[in-house]
């Protein structure tokens, strides 16, 4: 009996894992599809998808009156949660292939810090504290993946240029 309610959870789980809404619109999904083969572009299409559902929870939280605060509070915190992911995704296949984001990082990192407390800003609840703290350890990982990743490019990037000097020094030679 235990047995059979297990396979029917197991079943079950990825057609609710699934059911799941995506945070991007068709519009923001074409975006990115078009962005592709753009590396620099794409991330920055994600870095902004995220500083929306940040301004969005922030605007959410100023609102006083606002109705079904704390439900849509949720929504916006595993929006951003997801998203911040696809973005740390995003640059871990870019950096992979030694594409050169280093502006977009500059860029990340102070947003991550501003991300960040944007987060802490709604009062605790237990409606959302659970997806509040995924965004938050998100937030943190992005945040670190860009600063090690702008001190590996930038230290590559040199490397690189050391690497043409040498071999042009080498071609005078001749």
């Amino acid at each position: 009996m235990a047995i059979t309610g297990v396979c029917m959870l197991l079943a079950i789980a990825p057609a609710f894992a699934q059911s799941r809404k995506d945070p991007l619109t068709p519009q923001q999904i074409e975006d990115v599809r078009e962005a592709g083969d753009q590396p620099l572009e794409r991330v920055k299409l994600f870095v902004g998808y995220v500083d929306e559902r940040a301004k969005a929870i922030h605007t959410l939280n100023a609102d006083a009156i606002a109705q079904n605060k704390n439900v849509r509070l949720h929504n916006l915190l595993d929006e951003f949660t997801r998203l911040s992911d696809e973005l740390q995704d995003n640059m871990d296949n870019f950096d992979q292939q030694h594409a050169d984001l280093r502006k977009v990082l500059k860029e990340i990192i102070p947003k991550t810090d501003e991300w960040a407390k944007v987060l802490n800003e709604p009062p605790p609840s237990a409606q959302y504290d659970f997806v509040r703290k995924t965004a938050i350890d998100s937030n943190q990982s992005a945040h670190e993946t860009a600063t090690q990743m702008l001190a590996d490019e930038e230290k590559y990037i040199a490397e690189k240029k050391k690497e043409e000097k040498e071999r042009e020094k080498e071609e005078q030679k001749r």
